[in-house]
């Protein structure tokens, strides 16, 4: 297991917090997605997008093996999500991992802290990300049936509640 530890994200970490999310979105997704959508994603967009949403005030957590940030996760009160209504007040809105620490416990960690064992909450995940599913279905996420299909990526998305 690697030596990690995690904590409350700072503004300082938005390039660290974009790399992870770019890193690991394109490891999981290039092969569904066209060429053409990392012509839009990429790692820059991602990082102006980080230094935008820590600037305003909001916090994720980050995991670090030394300083290097090698993992994230956010929560924020649940919202309409590509027209379906929430189905529970809070939402596990991103949870990241460098693919070179997948089984590392890292992901693990960032749920438990940012989302206590027994918290209600939900999150939406794409139907193709089998490995996301099964971490969630583990910590007790469960489908509840309702989907909804992104219309950036044209990929289906299933929601999770515990």
């Amino acid at each position: 297991m690697s030596d990690f530890h995690v904590r409350a994200s700072t503004p300082d970490d938005a390039v660290g917090i974009a790399a992870v999310h770019w890193t690991t979105r394109r490891a999981m997704f290039e092969d569904l997605l066209p060429p053409e959508h990392w012509n839009t994603e990429t790692l820059g967009t991602r990082t102006e997008g980080w230094m935008r949403i820590l600037a305003a005030g909001n916090k994720a957590l980050v995991a670090e093996v030394g300083d290097k940030i090698v993992g994230f996760a956010m929560k924020n009160p649940s919202g309409p999500h590509l027209g379906q209504p929430p189905a529970k007040s809070i939402e596990l809105h991103e949870l990241y991992v460098d693919p070179a620490f997948h089984g590392t416990n890292v992901g693990h960690a960032l749920l438990e802290n940012i989302l206590p064992p027994g918290t209600s909450a939900q999150v939406w995940t794409f139907a193709s990300n089998p490995r996301a599913r099964k971490f969630l279905q583990r910590a007790g996420f469960l489908p509840d049936g309702v989907t909804a299909t992104d219309p950036d990526t044209n990929l289906l998305e299933v929601r999770l509640v515990r």
